[in-house]
């Protein structure tokens, strides 16, 4: 039985309005955004919408997660983000990526 996609996804052009990139097809059905020229280091982000996964590869991270529910770009004064939220089973999450003003990457999961 196939999972259901994301329940919410940006459009491609408010990833090129907040990140200034749009995601490029890779991998059959897989997004990527490749943020590295637009903060100066290694970071890329792809996602798959009907495997509801997600991969963050950020200098010698490299992420692979399944069962995400919902991505979101997250804009308040001086900050820009990714938020990826997560539900498999009994755990729930969110993966917070923030591209401005610098990387940072946080990663929560609870047990319900």
């Amino acid at each position: 039985m196939p999972r259901e996609p994301f329940l919410l996804t940006p459009e491609p052009r408010d990833f090129a309005e907040a990140l200034g990139v749009e995601p490029v097809e890779v991998e059959g059905e897989a997004q990527e955004l490749d943020l590295t020229e637009v903060v100066g280091e290694p970071l890329r982000f792809s996602f798959h919408v009907v495997e509801r996964s997600i991969r963050l590869r950020w200098g010698r991270v490299d992420l692979y997660r399944e069962g995400a529910t919902r991505l979101r770009i997250v804009e308040s004064p001086g900050r820009t983000g990714l938020y990826v939220d997560f539900e498999t089973g009994p755990m729930t999450g969110t993966l917070r990526i923030e591209v401005f003003p610098e990387v940072t990457v946080d990663d929560v999961l609870l047990l319900s």
